[in-house]
């Protein structure tokens, strides 16, 4: 059985509001998070909402 996520760990699978696309698109990559520069935090120390605390954004690479 696999472990359930964790309501404090990133999830890898779920969309967040700064992804271009859906994880595992095609023609897609990981790049970091242009509000907390890969940290997952914010300023304020609160996770950031933009990558959901992943400190990743899914980006679209290709020419789709």
């Amino acid at each position: 059985m696999s472990k359930p996520p964790s309501p404090t760990e990133p999830s890898s699978a779920t969309r967040n509001p700064g992804d271009e696309a859906a994880p595992g698109t095609e023609q897609t990559g990981e790049n970091t998070c242009p509000v907390c520069h890969g940290s997952g935090r914010t300023a304020n120390d609160a996770m950031c909402t933009n990558c959901g605390g992943s400190g990743k954004v899914i980006v679209i690479v290709g020419d789709a």
